[in-house]
């Protein structure tokens, strides 16, 4: 699967440390197996990167010959010699380097050119990582003597132009790292002679036009990586003669259209990334023939509509991703050949409706994202023929009222999202056939009331979130038959108390966040049948008493309220004592969106007594005994 971290750190991860490596092409030199042996000395060399970190050697090559400047290493398994010279500053090649080696590290050093000939003596070199190291340009007879090379990574450089032939004298190549350059064209005959050629990374470059032939002759090619250059056109020439190629990247360029013939010649495609691009129509039939495409990524366009005939025959396709569009409608029979469709992402479209039938065909699919639209009607049917999909995501729309029964079908779905979706009322059917739900998520609609048996059915549900509300109050057997039920979030609501029966049904509940609304008592018998309980959050409410329970309590967020610090908090305050880790002083603030990458933010989580005035303002946990002396 594709990395989103770019091209660098694609390759690092495949070629760099003990990554796996693909085998050489079957038409490669009788040499294959020696590389295969190879790769397997490199790998055991130990952790390693491509960009300027110097791979840890086995042994350090005794008695053999090394330039002053690098370090070797010998393999005893392989008898394979390796020199590294990476990150040592070096202006010009260093003198020295044994004839008998393998793999030679130059990366980030301070090279401007590569003089013709420079290699003319390591005929027996299988890998060349000249990697950032500052390079203008490379001598059309630099790789001389190269034969027998097999990876060469030139990437992250400011190549700016190659000279035709400049890779004839490495007839043996498998991966080319040219990403990250200035190269602003591909001359005619650049790669001739490559036929077993495997991975080629033209990524992150400003070509802006590639010629007819450019890639003509590497019949073995299994990769080619396009993304991240100036891109407008595609020819239909452009990509005969790869009938082997597995991947392709054509990514953050500007095309604006795909047209039909493009991709025929590629009967063995399995991925297609045209993501960040300027696409405003996709031809009828321009997938044509792709029979073994399993991913097909056109996110980030400005795709305005889809036909009929957008994706015939694509029946292998199991990934379509069509985010970040300008999709205003679906028309009926759009995906009807796509029988094998795992995961169809519509996120971030113009939707405004959902017409009957609008996924027909789609009877594999898992995963349905149909979030920030403009959907504000689903018609009855709409889902009809979804019987696998698990995941939905209707989040981030304006539907208002949904349909009685509009789910019904879909018994495997267990996740549903209907954040920020303007939803003012959850009828009585409208969640009926989805027996099989595990996580429901109602946050942020403005609910106002929820019917006292729109949850019934849903046994096997698991989490329950209705954050950020505007529910007054909640029915008496709202939670009736979630005997399975995990996690509920009620926080930022209008309650003002919870009915005494209402969590009764909640036996397994062990996280219960009420936080943020307007509770001003909580009776022990409210919390009585939550056995399992372990996370309660009680912060901002108006509770002045609380008697902790049940026993087995892990975290308790307390602050915001106003409390009265007598007789009835006295447990409390043992509690807070005896347990500190239950009661801490301060707890990690969890926010929307947080970011692992940053500092964990804390907040306080005082008990602030608001009365008797003798204490107020101090937390209950500084109050001394004698303060209860009289309970």
């Amino acid at each position: 699967m594709r990395t989103k971290l770019g091209p660098s750190a694609r390759l690092q991860g495949r070629w760099g440390g003990g990554a796996p490596r693909p085998p050489p092409p079957p038409s490669a030199s009788p040499g294959g197996r020696a590389l295969a042996a190879l790769l397997v000395s490199w790998a055991a060399l130990g952790p390693c990167t491509l960009a300027g970190t110097e791979p840890g050697a086995p042994s350090d090559a005794e008695g053999l010959p090394c330039p002053a400047a690098c370090s070797c290493g010998h393999d005893d398994y392989t008898d394979e010699l390796s020199v590294f010279c990476s990150s040592r500053n070096l202006t010009q090649l260093p003198d020295g380097i044994p004839d008998a080696a393998r793999a030679l590290w130059l990366d980030s050093n301070n090279f401007s050119s590569v003089p013709a000939g420079a290699f003319r003596n390591l005929s027996s070199l299988g890998f060349l990582n000249l990697q950032g190291s500052g390079l203008a340009s490379l001598e059309p007879q630099a790789l001389l003597g190269l034969q027998n090379l097999y990876h060469l990574h030139l990437e992250r450089n400011q190549l700016r132009s190659l000279a035709a032939h400049t890779f004839l004298h490495t007839p043996g190549l498998a991966s080319l790292g040219l990403h990250n350059n200035l190269l602003s064209r591909v001359e005619e005959g650049l790669f001739q002679g490559l036929t077993n050629l495997w991975d080629l990374n033209l990524g992150w470059n400003s070509l802006a036009v590639l010629p007819d032939t450019a890639f003509h002759g590497l019949a073995n090619l299994r990769e080619l990586v396009l993304a991240g250059n100036k891109l407008t056109y595609l020819q239909p020439a452009l990509f005969c003669g790869l009938g082997e190629l597995r991947e392709l990247d054509l990514s953050r360029n500007a095309l604006r259209s795909v047209k039909a013939n493009v991709f025929v010649k590629l009967p063995k495609l399995q991925k297609l990334y045209l993501d960040h691009n300027l696409l405003a129509a996709v031809a009828p039939g321009a997938f044509l023939g792709m029979k073994a495409l399993r991913w097909l990524d056109l996110s980030h366009n400005r795709v305005g509509g889809l036909l009929e005939d957008t994706f015939p025959g694509l029946l292998g396709l199991h990934v379509l991703r069509l985010a970040h569009n300008a999709l205003a409608s679906l028309r009926p029979r759009t995906f009807k050949d796509l029988h094998f469709l795992e995961e169809l992402q519509l996120g971030h479209n113009r939707l405004r409706q959902l017409p009957e039938k609008a996924f027909e065909g789609l009877g594999q699919l898992e995963v349905l994202a149909l979030n920030d639209n403009q959907i504000q009607e689903i018609k009855a049917g709409a889902f009809l023929g979804l019987f696998n999909v698990a995941v939905m995501n209707l989040s981030g729309n304006c539907l208002r009222n949904l349909p009685e029964q509009v789910f019904r079908g879909l018994g495997k779905l267990h996740s549903l999202h209907l954040e920020h979706s303007c939803l003012g009322r959850v009828g009585l059917h409208t969640f009926a056939g989805l027996s099989g739900l595990r996580r429901l998520f109602l946050k942020d609609n403005g609910l106002e009331a929820i019917d006292e048996q729109s949850l019934w059915g849903l046994a096997e549900l698991l989490e329950l979130d209705l954050t950020a509300n505007r529910l007054t109050h909640l029915p008496g057997r709202l939670f009736q038959g979630l005997g399975k039920l995990e996690y509920l979030l009620l926080s930022r609501n209008r309650l003002s108390a919870l009915p005494a029966d209402a969590l009764g049904p909640l036996q397994r509940t062990f996280w219960l966040d009420v936080s943020h609304n307007r509770l001003q008592a909580l009776p022990e018998a409210v919390l009585a049948p939550l056995g399992q309980l372990r996370y309660l959050s009680l912060r901002n409410n108006s509770l002045r008493t609380f008697v902790p329970q049940p026993l087995g309590l892990e975290r308790l967020w307390l602050e915001g309220n106003p409390w009265d610090c007598g007789c009835p908090l006295r447990a409390l305050r043992a509690l807070a004592l005896q347990h500190p880790a239950v009661v801490p002083r301060f707890v990690r603030a969890v926010a929307e969106g947080d970011d692992d990458r940053q500092p964990p933010a804390y907040a306080y989580n005082n008990i602030t007594c608001a009365s008797p005035p003798a204490v107020s303002g101090l937390d209950l946990r500084d109050l001394s005994e004698a303060h209860f002396a009289h309970c």
